[in-house]
């Protein structure tokens, strides 16, 4: 399953050898959608049937006003609390604060299988409770860490949250979103690691084993 279509999927593409099932959209920005072209060309190479997209109704018409061709995508509208199965996945969105338009309502992914949970909120303006509630139980938490010491009305600044995160019900954070306010990496490992033993920032190429969650 792939969350988000980025810009950069002409580089993801080559860690997805197995093929992918399916796509969640988190919001219409071009971060988060602006590979869906790419995707396309992917996937016709491949003579792949149309991928199922699952996103916001609101997100599903602002990216086909955005791009000429999709018919390479199977877009498929999904509700807030509403549960999607696809594969041995159950998938949930909520949705948080991130963008100031209202046509571009953003979602938190919930993907629960075999005994584990992962919670996914990459564009994150604050931290809510209903957020909390969502990622309540998980084994990882995927989250917004665009800002250092420095704000932006869109996005967390993460040396001041982590703290509170520390104090949520979530076995592992991974810092993803890493802006260029932020330590190199080396040395934000060791910041947010004082700041939350559980957390620590992604790169790219990272793979991680999701334990079973408590």
């Amino acid at each position: 399953m792939l969350i988000d279509v980025t810009r950069h999927f002409d580089e993801q593409q080559r860690e997805l050898d197995a093929g992918v099932d399916a796509a969640l959209l988190t919001h219409a920005h071009l971060d988060a959608c602006g590979g869906l072209p790419a995707l396309g060309r992917w996937l016709r190479r491949r003579s792949r049937r149309p991928l199922p997209v699952y996103a916001s109704a609101t997100t599903i018409a602002a990216v086909r006003g955005r791009f000429r061709r999709l018919d390479h995508c199977e877009f498929v509208a999904l509700r807030p609390g509403q549960r999607r199965r696809i594969g041995p996945w159950t998938v949930t969105a909520l949705t948080v604060p991130h963008a100031r338009e209202r046509r571009i309502p953003t979602f938190a992914w919930r993907l629960m299988a075999a005994g584990t949970t992962l919670v996914y909120a990459s564009d994150v303006a604050r931290l809510t409770r209903e957020l909390r509630r969502f990622v309540s139980g998980s084994a990882m938490l995927v989250i917004d860490a665009a800002m250092w010491r420095r704000s932006l009305f869109s996005h967390l600044t993460i040396d001041r949250e982590l703290p509170r995160l520390c104090e949520w019900n979530v076995e592992r954070i991974v810092l993803t979103q890493i802006g260029k306010t932020l330590p190199e990496h080396a040395q934000l490992r060791r910041e947010a690691g004082k700041l939350c033993r559980r957390a620590g920032p992604a790169h790219d190429g990272l793979e991680l084993d999701l334990g079973p969650s408590r």
